[in-house]
């Protein structure tokens, strides 16, 4: 609502002040960036709300595994504990928080670990394990640590050029900030982007010389039961989808080209009750199957014996994954392995 969202103008001023101070003080190095004998790429972003960190973080743990093993360190956002810790399951997401237990869940054999000071939790990773990489999930602001490589997302729908500071805005930087990136991508393009589309993307994210662009899209893999051992086979039909991420509209797009479907929308990162389980299964009633995002499942699982069978057998879980749009995917590896191992 511009008409409301202008009131704020002068908070995004006084926001802008401190933000604009702190960089400073990070450039003429009053304040220390810590570097670290271990390659290490930062992926986040200059807004809040999704942009798709998460299945960006995927893409990046599967490319760069073949080096070896490959840490992923969080801030572990919304989770109940305190400082570091390691996450040991795919199931802990009050302990550990939303992104990285579905890290966990998604690849067992990945060192996942969470800490608010990724200085600190970098040091405890290598005290435990000799890793090929790191990868900061959402550390764009957190500029202690210094990466050899730094991503920064830009949601295709909601461009950092198109967008205000906080309170008005969506920004927790301005989009001067784009400077610090080596790699700007711009996510959940459509699949069908023409030449002139990305030329004039170019121009309006403004990218500096030494930076690189790409695009990616968004792409959908077939649902996979919840709780595998009692799933029906799903035959699609009339689907409540189930979520608690920033922007589902996208993924309700997708279930929509082949069922029937209704959406049932929590807050992004929603921690999810028995209350919500009742109020679920009151809406599942006339329909077939119930689908939920990767982010939300390990906190439906932890609420299973809440669920009758009839709903356990019917959950199901939609995977997301990036597809590099231009035919860039190999452009991109070979960008990432430079700026990490030079090669």
């Amino acid at each position: 609502m511009p008409g409301i969202s202008i009131l704020f103008r002068p908070f995004s001023w006084i926001y802008g002040g401190v933000v604009g101070f702190r960089n400073f003080l990070f450039d003429a190095n009053v304040l220390r960036q810590r570097k670290f004998d271990v390659p290490i790429v930062a992926i986040g972003n200059l807004a809040v709300g999704g942009t798709g960190k998460t299945p960006h973080t995927e893409y990046l743990y599967r490319m760069l595994s073949r080096h070896g093993k490959i840490a992923v360190l969080s801030r572990g956002y919304g989770r109940k504990s305190k400082g570091f810790q390691w996450v040991n399951s795919g199931n802990e997401p009050l302990r550990c928080g939303d992104e990285p237990s579905q890290m966990k869940r998604k690849f067992p054999e990945a060192i996942v670990a969470v800490d608010a000071d990724r200085g600190e939790g970098i040091e405890e990773i290598l005290k435990k394990d000799s890793v090929a990489a790191i990868l900061l999930d959402d550390a764009y602001q957190h500029r202690y640590v210094k990466p050899d490589v730094n991503i920064l997302l830009t949601d295709y729908n909601r461009l950092y050029c198109d967008d205000h500071l906080m309170p008005e805005g969506r920004l927790r930087e301005p989009m001067t900030s784009r400077r610090r990136a080596d790699i700007i991508i711009v996510t959940k393009c459509p699949a069908d982007l023409k030449p002139i589309d990305f030329q004039l993307l170019n121009k309006r994210t403004k990218p500096f010389a030494s930076q690189h662009l790409f695009f990616t899209t968004s792409t959908y893999g077939a649902p996979y039961p919840l709780f595998e051992s009692e799933a029906k086979p799903f035959t699609g039909g009339k689907i409540l989808a189930v979520t608690g991420i920033a922007h589902p509209s996208p993924l309700v797009s997708h279930l929509k080209t082949s069922a029937q479907v209704e959406l049932l929308r929590f807050p992004d990162h929603h921690r999810f009750e028995t209350e919500d389980i009742k109020r679920i299964g009151e809406k599942f009633s006339g329909h077939d199957f119930i689908i939920t995002t990767e982010k939300d499942a390990p906190k439906l699982m932890a609420l299973e014996h809440e669920m009758p069978k009839t709903m356990r057998s019917s959950i199901y879980v939609q995977p997301i994954e990036v597809e590099f749009l231009h035919d860039d995917a190999d452009n991109f590896k070979k960008v990432l392995e430079n700026g990490l191992f030079g090669i």
